[in-house]
């Protein structure tokens, strides 16, 4: 239905928007504060948010970027249905797959595009055509399942700014709960009233009155919280919330502390290996960013878990931001038992650059707040069976880094290597016995889940199959290091390759397989990145084990 809703869109707007004038520039970027603005309710995605982040989402989908332009993504989305004439030739769509833009005869080095030039690319518009009349068939020369869901989404996205523009896509006449909110557009006596404000708000801010889009945005969001039925004080703290969680970035801060901490303990043990007794102020800052990146991480996940009601690992945003979180506290745990501070720089290192993966990524890892499908509608299974085995990634995710430096030293082979390397090992060792042991119990907790939802324990599932065969990698390790089936250098290469095991079971069903039960969690995107860090994991290893043959060889 949307994708002929869309049809219908472009179709419709074709003529009109062929007649405009070339001529128009871009809208005047404004400096200003809209807090306020931001606070207005709306509904999306089955729930009440604040208009801040309903214009996130709008924007994020539609180009791609959390901040488009370097502009507020609220002031964007109010300066799309401004300044619709002038919008509507900037390159805004995305579309970043080549085969896609080489099939509609678009520049391939370009990754947007404007509406007018794609609803005037006859290959795009004959496609929308075959969707909206129900045609499975596809743009001459065939397309996989990939391509079909890219030229959906450009259509969709069009679609989507034509509504932004029009007015449709602004849900903000409230409705009896559960049935959605209806647009301004519609011919409803509230909605009418509704939108003889809001046609005041965007005049404000087409005409640059600060002062008159502050106090309409004030009128606004107080006439539609009157209209709200059920509207209450812990419905506005939820708002409130999520706006606050949307303004302070606590995941970016976080990432920040732990750089500024990692950096600084490496800084610390250089100046330890020498002579000099500074190295001790340098863990102190250590110590002291950790702490306050881990302040600002919690943070962050308690926010979002009181605005989602939910656990924070519904999809791959939320798990990254968990596992990385069960990073950091695993290792104070480890050095509190081991006292050795490489496992602190280590994890502030990890944590650095999985929080960043997942800021810098979010076509990839959408952050937005999204209702649960109903498989997964059970915060008692979502939270023994998820947070236990995403923790069990985060127990194996700091055995990998440990084992990369570990490796490193066996690179240097010195003899201050040899010794530090006993030391690496040993943590890489109770880090992986807490791994093990999570992610097995996860496991078997997904079973019983299983059972409970779809009436089997155990199904050979893409997702169960590749748990099971992680957990019996590092089963295999455990059990070769025990029997001395592997030396020091052999357990920690193969520390390393097992990880691969993990970003399978965790990565790489969602987003490279897609088959499965598990549906609710596939995506797509970062097959390149992930790719690459496969095969630097593997050269890394690859060439430490010949260096270390040559060394032997020598003696």
């Amino acid at each position: 239905m949307k994708l002929i809703l869309a049809l219908l869109l472009l179709l419709s707007s074709l003529n009109s928007w062929a007649e405009e004038s070339a001529s128009v520039t871009e809208p005047v970027r404004r400096n200003w504060s809209f807090l306020t603005a931001s606070s207005i309710p709306v509904h999306g995605g089955g729930r009440i948010k604040p208009l801040d982040s309903y214009a996130r989402e709008v924007i994020l989908y539609i180009t791609g970027s959390k901040s488009f332009g370097g502009r507020e993504p609220i002031e964007t989305l109010f300066s799309w249905i401004a300044f619709p004439d002038a919008w509507k030739q900037m390159p805004i769509i995305q579309i970043s797959r080549e085969d896609v833009k080489r099939q509609l005869g678009i520049d391939e080095k370009r990754n947007r595009f404007s509406p007018r030039e794609l609803l005037q690319n006859y290959s795009l518009l004959q496609y929308a055509e075959l969707l909206g009349k129900g045609s499975q068939a596809t743009l001459s020369g065939g397309a996989s399942m990939s391509r079909e869901q890219e030229l959906k989404r450009a259509i969709e996205r069009i679609g989507l700014f034509h509504s932004v523009i029009s007015g449709d896509a602004w849900a903000l006449v409230p409705a009896a709960a559960p049935a959605p909110w209806k647009s301004i557009t519609a011919q409803d006596p509230r909605a009418i009233e509704l939108r003889k404000i809001f046609t005041e708000l965007v005049n404000s801010f087409r005409n640059g009155d600060t002062m008159s889009f502050e106090k309409t945005s004030q009128i606004l969001n107080d006439k539609i919280i009157s209209l709200i039925q059920g509207w209450d004080e812990a419905t506005a703290r939820v708002v409130r919330a999520e706006l606050v969680y949307n303004q302070s970035h606590p995941f970016r801060i976080a990432w920040i502390l732990y750089l500024l901490g990692a950096l600084a303990g490496v800084v610390g043990s250089s100046l330890a290996q020498g002579k000099g007794t500074p190295s001790v102020h340098w863990y102190k800052i250590m110590n002291a960013s950790l702490l306050a990146g881990l302040c600002s991480h919690i943070f962050g996940i308690v926010l979002r878990c009181y605005v989602a009601g939910r656990p924070p690992v519904t999809n791959m945003y939320e798990s990254i931001n968990w596992v990385f979180l069960g990073v950091i506290v695993l290792a104070i745990i480890l050095y509190s038992i081991q006292k050795q501070k490489i496992v602190l720089i280590v994890a502030g290192a990890l944590s650095c650059f999985g929080l960043i993966v997942g800021d810098a990524a979010p076509v990839m890892m959408d952050p937005s707040i999204q209702p649960l499908v109903p498989v997964l509608r059970s915060n008692y299974w979502l939270t023994i069976h998820v947070l236990t085995i995403t923790l069990g990634y985060s127990a194996l995710t700091l055995t990998l880094g440990i084992a990369d430096v570990a490796l490193y030293q066996f690179y240097k082979n010195s003899k201050a290597s040899l010794q530090l390397i006993e030391g690496l090992n040993q943590l890489t060792y109770r880090a992986m016995q807490f791994g093990v042991v999570l992610l097995a119990a996860g496991t078997i907790l997904g079973g019983v889940w299983a059972d409970y939802s779809w009436g089997r324990f155990w199904g050979w599932d893409p997702k169960e199959v590749w748990a099971l065969i992680a957990l019996l990698c590092y089963l295999a390790i455990l059990h070769g290091r025990f029997a001395g089936w592997v030396g020091q250098f052999g357990y920690t290469a193969w520390t390393v390759v097992a990880f691969l095991s993990v970003l399978m079971a965790w990565y790489g069903v969602n987003f490279v397989l897609g088959a499965g039960l598990h549906s609710y969690g596939f995506s797509a995107g970062g097959k390149g990145w992930v790719l690459g860090f496969v095969l630097l994991q593997v050269g890394y290893v690859t060439a430490v084990a010949l260096k270390r043959r040559k060394s032997q060889a020598r003696t």
